[in-house]
């Protein structure tokens, strides 16, 4: 255990707030997500079941978090892995049950869709098309959050555009290492784990407004931070 996390559960010991629960759940989201995409590839056929997969891995994390113990000397990865694991598997027995022509998978997309347009939208402008661009670059921002949490199903055959979504990939995640924490937290459950807006107010016990100006800031803090690294690679 690293010291981060050890500082992190020495506060949730020490006062189990939402805050540090939060923060716990933002530290282990890509380990969570690694393992809700380790099932989602053994069950490939069902592409739209990914969202369900990360969403589920979400819920088998905050469950083990609240059942960890840290003074039993027994790491938290091996301990939440089954839970994890075994919410994924239970959402996706769910799934297989549920009629596909219900198009639950595809209204709940529009929906976060909705929510980020709202969001980034922006009334103070008083040129359209500077209001236009804000928004435009603002979804581009979300579209490379949504590619990098996606999982690959195939190896790309071009070894350069491999390696070009990697650095990308890396760049977008150093710069969300860098947003305040509570940024970070409503970035990593929306695009990683799919929850909308309100989901993620409730979680976090603010109003679904708040959520949505948190979530344009952070977007243009990337967009700041991603426009800094090129130009400093320039």
């Amino acid at each position: 255990m690293d010291s981060d996390e050890q500082v992190l559960w020495l506060r949730w010991r020490q006062a189990r707030t939402p805050d540090v629960r939060d923060a716990l759940i933002v530290h282990y989201s890509p380990w969570a997500r690694q393992v809700a995409r380790d099932v989602f590839m053994r069950v490939y056929l069902m592409r739209d079941a990914w969202h369900d997969c990360v969403q589920n891995a979400l819920m088998g994390l905050m469950e083990a978090i609240e059942r960890f113990d840290p003074d039993r000397g027994v790491a938290f990865q091996p301990f939440a892995r089954l839970r994890v694991r075994g919410a994924v598997f239970d959402g996706l027995r769910v799934l297989r049950n549920v009629h596909l022509e219900l198009g639950y998978d595809a209204a709940h997309r529009s929906a976060l869709a909705k929510d980020r347009a709202e969001s980034l939208h922006e009334e103070g402008y008083e040129d359209p098309l500077e209001a236009f661009i804000a928004t435009t670059v603002g979804l581009g921002i979300g579209f490379l959050l949504d590619m990098q949490s996606m999982p690959s199903h195939m190896q790309s055959a071009d070894a350069y555009a491999a390696l070009e979504k990697a650095e990308l990939s890396a760049a977008v995640s150093e710069s969300l290492d860098q947003l305040a924490e509570r940024e970070r937290a409503i970035v990593v459950l929306h695009y990683y784990h799919q929850l909308s807006f309100v989901d993620i107010a409730e979680q976090l016990g603010v109003t679904k407004g708040r959520i949505s100006q948190l979530h344009k800031r952070a977007l243009e803090n990337l967009r700041c931070r991603l426009r800094e690294r090129v130009m400093t690679e320039c």
